[in-house]
Formats: C-alpha cells, sequence, structure tokens
C-alpha cells in the first residue's frame, strides 16, 4: 500500500485532512478515521462573533473572512455543524475562527 498526494486537492481543502492511499490494485482511498475535532469551549479570544445570515451562506462567509470559499468547513467546526445542508435561523450567533488560528490547523494538517 503507498500513500499518494491527489494532484487536485487545494491545501486549504478539508480533504487533506485524510491520507490518501493507493493499494496493490491501483484503488484509492482516504482513511476517513482522521478527523478535526473542535472539543469544548473556544477561548473567546480566538473567534469574533456575527449573527448568521441565511443570504450569505457558508461559503460566502469564509470568502468574507478569509479570501476563499474553500475554508467554509472551519466556520462549520468552530459552531459544532455537521450538516453545513441543515437550516440555520438567522440571526443565530456564530464563531468565525481568527485567521492565525486557520493558520494554525492548516498547518497541523500539512504534518500529516
Amino acid at each position: 500500500m503507498e500513500i499518494i498526494t491527489p494532484p487536485s486537492l487545494n491545501s486549504y481543502d478539508y480533504a487533506n485532512i485524510f491520507t490518501a492511499y493507493e493499494d496493490d490494485d491501483g484503488l484509492q482511498f482516504f482513511n476517513l478515521f482522521n478527523t478535526i475535532i473542535i472539543d469544548g469551549e473556544i477561548d473567546p479570544t480566538l473567534y469574533t462573533e456575527e449573527f448568521y445570515n441565511s443570504a450569505d451562506g457558508w461559503y460566502a462567509l469564509s470568502q468574507k473572512h478569509y479570501g476563499t470559499y474553500r475554508l467554509y468547513w472551519t466556520i462549520l467546526l468552530a459552531n459544532g455543524i455537521v450538516n453545513p445542508f441543515e437550516d440555520i435561523v438567522a440571526g443565530t450567533k456564530i464563531k468565525i475562527l481568527n485567521p492565525s488560528v486557520i493558520s494554525n490547523i492548516l498547518n497541523q494538517m500539512a504534518i500529516k
């Protein structure tokens, strides 16, 4: 079994936390047992809060705060949202991790 790096992944993509493998038959697969967990309360100095506007959506929030839509999953993680298609009530207060925290997460993903 060989570890591979899929060439189509952007370094911001959540799929990067899953180690990709290729078996003896050439089939590629991810190790889905890797994950990023934000356990417990997040230190308030590590995020800002804003009220969710359903007209924006997760991609737009990511673009607004991080300059790329590809980091939408960090907003979901910070808010304990498992299903990005689940309706969130407009006006719900959400956490937006500071860019320095995002850099730390991305650096940890690159180590694997």
